[in-house]
C-alpha cells in the first residue's frame, strides 16, 4: 500500500465522543478529511446539529449525531448499540469526552468525597465501560482502533507559576479527579492493549498539552509556553495527525503507547 492509502479511513466507520470542541473538534476533523463515516456523540442532538451539517458540506463525509449522556449508563449503552444497528461495526473509537460534575462544594484540593465520587463515576468508570462495550464489538471483528485522551498533567505534576495569573485556574489545576482520570488512562491502555491485541485490536492515548483558543488566559500561555520546546501552546491542527495516524492503518503496528502530544513539555 502507499503511504496515502495507509492513513485513509474511507470505508471505515468511527465513533467518537466529545469531538465538537477544543481537542476533539479537530479530532473529527482529521476522521473527516481521512474520510470514515462518523457517528458524534453529542449530549444534545441540536448542540451538534451546526457541525454535522458543515462537515457533510466541507468534508462530504458521512456524519450523524447521536444524542448521549455520560452520566447515565442507559445513555452509553443505547449510543454504542445504535451505531452497531447503523452501521454493523465501529473500526475506530475515539473517545475523549470529559464532564465536569456539578451541584458539590470545593474546588482543587479540597474537593469533597461526593463531587470525587462524581468524577471517577463519569469520567474513569463510564469511559472505561465505554471503551469495554466498544471492545465487545471491535472483538467480533477481529479488529478496530481505540484511542482515548490522557493528559501530559497526567505525566508529570503541576507547574505552578503556569497558573499564577489566574486564581481560579490555579485552584481547578489541584482537582483531584482531573489527575486521577489522566494518570489512569496511561496505565489502562498498556493493561488494554495486552488483552485487546489477541484479537487484532490496537488500543493507544494522545496525552495533549495546552491548547490555545478564545478562552484562554495570556499569563498561562506565556508561562506555559516558556515550559514547551516549541515556545507555544498547540493549535487545533496539531492533534490532527496523531489522530489520523493511530486511527488508520499507518499506524497498524501500534498499540499501548501513551504518547505525548505537548511540544515537548515533558521532555524538559
Amino acid at each position: 500500500m502507499t503511504t496515502q492509502e495507509l492513513f485513509s479511513l474511507k470505508g471505515k466507520v468511527a465513533l467518537i465522543t466529545g469531538g465538537r470542541a477544543m481537542y476533539g473538534k479537530g479530532a473529527t476533523l482529521a476522521l473527516a478529511d481521512a474520510g470514515a463515516d462518523i457517528y458524534l456523540a453529542s449530549h444534545t442532538i441540536e448542540s451538534a446539529k451546526e457541525f454535522v451539517e458543515e462537515l457533510k458540506r466541507e468534508k462530504g463525509v458521512k456524519v450523524e449525531a447521536i444524542a448521549f449522556d455520560q452520566g447515565d449508563i442507559a445513555s452509553i449503552e443505547n449510543l454504542v448499540q445504535t451505531v452497531i444497528d447503523k452501521a454493523g461495526r465501529i473500526d475506530v473509537f475515539v473517545n475523549c469526552s470529559r464532564i465536569l460534575p456539578h451541584g458539590h462544594g470545593g474546588t482543587g484540593w479540597e474537593e469533597d468525597p461526593e463531587a470525587m465520587d462524581d468524577g471517577v463515576r463519569i469520567n474513569t468508570s463510564a469511559s472505561l465501560y465505554m471503551n469495554q462495550l466498544v471492545g465487545r464489538q471491535m472483538i467480533s471483528q477481529k479488529s478496530g482502533s481505540i484511542i482515548t485522551f490522557g493528559s501530559m498533567m497526567g505525566l508529570i505534576g503541576i507547574e505552578e507559576n503556569n497558573y499564577g495569573g489566574n486564581p481560579q485556574m490555579a485552584a481547578g489545576a489541584h482537582g483531584h479527579i482531573y489527575s486521577l482520570d489522566k494518570s489512569g488512562v496511561t496505565s489502562w491502555v498498556r493493561h488494554a492493549a495486552a488483552y485487546y491485541g489477541r484479537y487484532g485490536i490496537r488500543v493507544n492515548a494522545l496525552c495533549p498539552g495546552g491548547l490555545r483558543s478564545d478562552r484562554t488566559n495570556p499569563v498561562f500561555e506565556k508561562e506555559y509556553s516558556k515550559h514547551t520546546m516549541l515556545g507555544r501552546l498547540a493549535d487545533g491542527d496539531d492533534i490532527k495527525g496523531p489522530i489520523a495516524l493511530l486511527a488508520s492503518d499507518a499506524g497498524k503496528y501500534l498499540t499501548g503507547l501513551s504518547i505525548p502530544v505537548d511540544g515537548g513539555y515533558t521532555c524538559e
